[in-house]
């Protein structure tokens, strides 16, 4: 690739970037919940959707964690991101599968 080519596709993947970012973190801690995309898929098996579930905590995490560590500052942020935002979301799945109840977002 020429200069050129490089040098722009570097300007646009930094904006994406800094868009996302800013979109991140300009958003309120109620929004966060925006972030988390897992939907129990009763056509499943419940291992798949723990699987998924993982795997969207996972991506919950690292936003919250970024989004704490921007507003709240990295002091005690594990400890913070794990008590307000992932055990909610753990506990909220242990109770639906333990319901039977496993049909919520």
């Amino acid at each position: 690739m020429n200069e050129q080519i490089q040098e722009t596709m570097k300007v646009v993947c930094d904006s994406i970037l800094d868009r996302e970012q800013n979109e991140l973190y300009s958003c309120s801690q109620e929004e966060l919940d925006n972030y988390w995309f897992f939907v129990y898929d009763q056509t499943k098996s419940l291992t798949y959707n723990l699987y998924h579930f993982t795997e969207c905590l996972t991506l919950y995490k690292s936003k919250c964690r970024r989004w704490e560590e921007h507003h709240n500052g990295i002091s005690c942020v594990v400890e913070r991101v794990r008590d307000k935002y992932i055990y909610p979301k753990l506990k909220e799945f242990e109770s639906h599968i333990r319901s039977g109840a496993a049909n919520w977002r």
